[in-house]
């Protein structure tokens, strides 16, 4: 297995003694063999990367919760370390902790009165403004190929239960074929991707709806660039679901 030394960059601010999680290679290597990559090319691919402020916040909250659950109403506790959030409730949570600016300009932006966090499109029409105009504790981020570690990904896609999904990256991209870009993800769902930690994780609880456990977590996911111009253009949830094309968009938090 490839090991990365992972070095401290500032206190409070590290990525830690994580070693590979951050270019999540232990995951990778295994789910590109699918693709008939080498190692040899994966380390190719895979550059290093800062990690942005809230990956740390995102590591943080996994590696230390007790528990964790799906739902809507954001509550946490974090004295017992208690998670419970849905995609944009853990978006918008780890903003409030590490990057105050980001979200009170993503609140600010987005329209929501106190007390309400963005839904998954307003976050997509949020972060897609920000290529016309510039906003504090922001960075544009237009092509897969740039994603690093920390950077906030969401998307449109209207099913009856959801109006779409939010993402914190959590590993440097990977390059397939045909457009296709793999790369970890951190989330709160209850519908789990490919080599997903909720799968066997104790602490995070079963939604009673699905019957499966749920919550803040990583897994492996693609993403779908534009051959072109290398801009976002789609999702596959899993290694074997089919992709779809969505309004998609995403951005880096600064602070």
């Amino acid at each position: 297995m490839l090991m990365l030394a992972v070095t401290t960059m500032k206190p409070g601010k590290s990525c830690g003694f994580i070693l590979a999680e951050a270019l999540c290679l232990p995951l990778l290597t295994a789910a590109l063999a699918a693709y008939d990559w080498s190692v040899a090319g994966s380390r190719e691919a895979a550059r290093p990367a800062v990690c942005g402020p809230l990956f740390h916040e995102a590591t943080n909250e996994f590696r230390t919760m007790t528990t964790t659950l799906y739902q809507h109403q954001t509550r946490v506790d974090r004295d017992v370390r208690s998670y419970r959030y849905d995609c944009v409730g853990f978006v918008s949570y780890a903003l409030k902790q590490v990057a105050p600016q980001a979200w009170a300009t993503a609140a600010k932006g987005t329209g929501i009165t106190k007390g309400h966090i963005p839904s998954p499109p307003l976050y997509r029409a949020f972060l897609a403004g920000l290529s016309e105009k510039s906003q504090p504790g922001w960075e544009m981020v237009k092509k897969v190929s740039d994603l690093r570690s920390g950077d906030v990904v969401a998307w449109e896609h209207k099913t009856e239960t959801s109006s779409g999904h939010a993402v914190i990256i959590g590993g440097t991209p990977m390059p397939l074929t045909n457009g296709l870009w793999l790369v970890e993800v951190y989330d709160s769902t209850s519908s789990p991707h490919s080599d997903d930690s909720r799968s066997t994780d104790l602490r995070a609880q079963v939604l009673a709806s699905t019957g499966r456990r749920s919550g803040l977590g990583h897994g492996v996911m693609l993403f779908v660039a534009d051959p072109a111009s290398g801009a976002l253009t789609g999702v596959r949830w899993t290694r074997k679901a089919k992709s779809i094309t969505v309004p998609i968009a995403a951005g880096r938090p600064t602070s």
